[in-house]
């Protein structure tokens, strides 16, 4: 008979790698769910501005950049 197909049961290290392996994506999954990605939380709550501040506050200044119209967009613009 050829031993090479034998059936050899997982060793002790290999199940508590299997488990931990279960357990992290167990965990994973559980915070992804309870944390959702894009929510909002209230642990970060911007301030009002003070005098003088621009950024990080709610009615802050919010940098927009202006292009330029594309050639494209622009000759069919035109009448």
């Amino acid at each position: 008979m050829n031993d090479d197909n034998r059936y050899r049961p997982t060793s002790r290290r290999e199940r508590l790698k299997i488990m931990a392996a279960t357990l992290v994506t167990v965990v994973l999954l559980w915070l992804a769910l309870i944390y959702r990605p894009g929510g909002h939380y209230d642990w970060y709550m911007p301030k009002p501005c003070k005098a003088g501040q621009t950024k990080d506050c709610i009615g802050g200044q919010a940098d927009v950049m202006l292009l330029p119209a594309t050639a494209a967009s622009a000759a069919s613009a035109k009448p």
